[in-house]
């Protein structure tokens, strides 16, 4: 992963899709220090082995600042806001952030990534184009 954050073409990216590859917590850890990722908007890590110690590191950067979305789903914790229920206009009927969630809000603010809008999409995925 070293090899693949320090390319410098990678400053063109909105979106990256890294699903069921083996990234894991040092994975991303490395992707999210690489200086070339600042327009990029949607990260795709579902089922990625991403733990307590990769959200963090997420949360963490500062490299990031375009970041509005990223699918964690099928990881090794629950980090994003999940809805249940549905109301007629497709809103949930509730939405719950889990405790890393919340943590890692507490202790770096508003991450949007992170906000509970994304907890309620039908299928728990937003596509690349619609944030």
């Amino acid at each position: 992963m070293t090899e693949v954050a320090q390319v410098a073409c990678l400053n063109r990216l909105v979106a990256l899709d890294l699903s069921g590859n083996p990234i894991g917590d040092d994975g991303l850890a490395t992707l999210v220090d690489s200086p070339h990722l600042g327009r990029l908007r949607w990260l795709g890590l579902a089922g990625c082995g991403i733990g307590a110690a990769g959200a963090e590191a997420l949360a963490a950067t500062r490299n990031l600042p375009a970041l509005r979305y990223v699918d964690l789903s099928d990881n090794l914790v629950q980090v994003t806001a999940q809805g249940y229920g549905q109301h007629i206009d497709g809103s949930p009927v509730w939405v719950e952030m889990p405790a890393l969630g919340q943590d890692l809000i507490a202790r770096y603010g508003h991450l949007p990534w992170l906000d509970e809008q994304w907890g309620w999409r039908l299928l728990g995925v937003v596509r690349w184009d619609e944030v």
